[in-house]
């Protein structure tokens, strides 16, 4: 079992069954009110604020949901010719998640 962190868990290291799914540099992974920080991540700190708004997300539009309109907004960016980085970073809940990791505190 991982960290249990408002209501969330949170384990280091991504299951067998997820690794096929990841790219490369993915450091995080939030379903639901699961939580995956890889062995390598640095900042962990602000990981988990950035994480723990993808469960508030999750929680407040449902997993399933807030996963479509993810990968929609993902699909629009790529569609309006923004390379793979800069359509995730422009993915709003990406925008907003990326402004509590950089905040001081949880």
């Amino acid at each position: 079992m991982g960290t249990i962190l408002n209501d969330a868990v949170v384990r280091v290291g991504f299951p067998w069954w997820m690794r096929p799914f990841l790219w490369r540099d993915v450091v995080a992974l939030t379903i639901g009110r699961r939580v995956w920080i890889s062995p390598q991540a640095r900042d962990v700190d602000s990981l988990i604020r950035h994480e723990m708004v993808h469960v508030r997300q999750m929680g407040e539009m449902g997993v399933l949901p807030f996963l479509w309109k993810y990968l929609l907004c993902y699909l629009r960016n790529r569609r309006r010719g923004m390379g793979h980085h800069a359509a995730y970073l422009a993915i709003p809940y990406e925008v907003e998640a990326f402004a509590a990791e950089r905040a001081e505190h949880l």
